[in-house]
């Protein structure tokens, strides 16, 4: 075998100028697949985020009755005590080292009047201090203050313009609470964000766990428990551990990836962009297919020497099939650290795309930040690889079929 690749070798440098072509080609290839493959690992991984720290946290706990409604987010099916159910979670050692932030939080739908203005908003409610790190909406303030005490919201730019509020009016809040009743409490507006996202600026005020329990009319309780993961992709292992260290059939803990079909949907995404890998990648290997189907009728007088040598059939398919290999590897290694190299750029700097998210419906930051993951380097050239040996299979299989006095007379 070591003679074939040797031979293979010096073979693809006898034609440096078509060697370097079929290089060039894949590299391309395999630099816009690495490139692409950051890009939308970047996109993906915002949304995650963005998703999970707005709704559902990376593993959500509520009672099965809030579980089977949460479409709804109904203030009726509360947590009992949720204060002993965090402080259990926190006391597990296997547990608790894996969590970044778990906290209480409430999520109403309200109806907001003003100036025979109306409009379907919601509101989060939670610790002020702890969703300062979820929700991070005191980095959106655009005028105002971040909440700082009682009976004060911060509320979407694009809300309060619909509503003619500004900072400083009073806004009443009117809805439904645990007993079925309604209820009305009024709150100044400290602060107005501006987060880009379309789902908050135009839909989303916050207030404190306080004041929303006590609007709500929700004693000694929650609706949510939210916890965020120091690494989301252990959602699933993490929400199994949980629900049997709190061993309580009333409550339903649930990582994000169970939550709606929002995980399903990303992984479809996945899927078709894979697809998409996989054609740009063969549209860089199709060149070493033509260059080697040159190859073999320029050296059909060479191919039928080597065959008369004693050269079998096994050893003139690997022959042709390792020269390709060999430009395919030397392309995709190229094209891995070039593509590399830009996503590295574009994770420090980012990519603004304010002018597409603007009118998205779904969460994704303004600045998408590529991802690089070294796994997905080591497959893209291995896609590129193999791609280019099997495109190379076809011409190298043709060559080796032939009879040795034909190609002789042939050339």
């Amino acid at each position: 075998m070591n003679y074939l690749i040797k031979l293979a070798i010096r073979n693809t440098g006898r034609n440096r100028r078509r060697s370097m072509l079929a290089i060039i080609s894949v590299l391309l290839s395999i630099t816009a697949v690495v490139v692409m493959d950051g890009m939308i690992g970047g996109i993906l991984e915002s949304m995650v985020k963005n998703y999970t720290k707005n709704e559902t946290g990376h593993i959500r706990i509520t009672t099965k009755a809030f579980d089977q409604r949460s479409r709804f987010n109904p203030v009726t099916d509360n947590i009992i005590d949720a204060g002993t159910v965090i402080e259990n979670i926190n006391r597990n050692s296997s547990i608790s080292p894996e969590i970044d932030i778990i906290t209480e939080r409430i999520v109403f739908s309200v109806l907001l009047n003003n100036h025979n203005k109306n409009r379907t908003a919601f509101g989060i409610a939670g610790d002020p201090k702890i969703e300062k790190k979820l929700l991070l909406l005191q980095k959106s303030i655009v005028s105002g203050t971040y909440l700082s005490s009682r009976n004060e919201l911060i509320m979407g730019e694009k809300l309060a313009a619909e509503l003619d509020y500004g900072i400083g009016d009073t806004v009443k809040v009117m809805t439904s609470g645990a007993d079925y009743a309604l209820h009305l409490k009024k709150f100044i507006i400290s602060g107005l964000f501006r987060t880009g996202l379309l789902t908050l600026d135009e839909g989303m005020f916050q207030i404190s766990s306080d004041d929303a329990k006590e609007l709500l009319n929700i004693t000694n309780a929650t609706q949510q428990i939210i916890i965020m993961l120091k690494n989301y992709t252990k959602a699933d292992e993490m929400g199994n551990l949980i629900t049997k260290h709190i061993n309580d059939t009333s409550l339903v803990v649930k990582p994000w990836t169970k939550i709606g079909d929002y995980y399903m949907m990303m992984k479809m995404a996945s899927n078709t962009y894979n697809v998409l890998y996989i054609i740009i990648a063969l549209l860089g290997a199709f060149i070493i297919g033509n260059i080697m189907m040159m190859v073999v009728l320029e050296r059909r007088k060479e191919t039928g020497i080597l065959k008369s040598m004693g050269f079998t059939q096994k050893e003139t398919l690997t022959l042709f099939i390792l020269e390709g290999l060999i430009l395919g590897f030397i392309g995709s290694v190229t094209g891995a650290l070039t593509g590399t190299i830009v996503n590295i750029f574009l994770l420090i700097y980012g990519v603004d795309f304010t002018s597409m998210t603007a009118s998205f419906g779904f969460p994704i930051d303004n600045v998408i930040h590529f991802s690089v993951k070294p796994y997905g380097i080591l497959l893209a050239i291995l896609l590129g690889t193999s791609l280019s040996a099997l495109i190379a299979f076809f011409p190298s299989w043709k060559a080796s079929r032939m009879n040795a006095i034909d190609l002789i007379k042939s050339a």
